[in-house]
């Protein structure tokens, strides 16, 4: 069963401080343990950008 979890950070790039979301994205296996699957950055945190990562980790 994947999860999903966003972690967001003020980053500063080229002088300028954007806000990122780390999206850790988590599986629990058969015996109960996590998995960590990937760990993606992304602009912000929105419903579609996590399903376009799921769906591309799930392929």
């Amino acid at each position: 069963m994947p999860c999903i979890d966003a972690i967001h950070y003020s980053v500063r790039d080229n002088g300028i401080i954007r806000k990122l979301a780390a999206y850790i994205i988590l599986n629990i296996n058969n015996d109960g343990y996590k998995e960590v699957l990937t760990i993606e950055v992304g602009e912000n945190e929105s419903p579609k950008y996590c399903l376009t990562v799921l769906n591309y980790r799930m392929v």
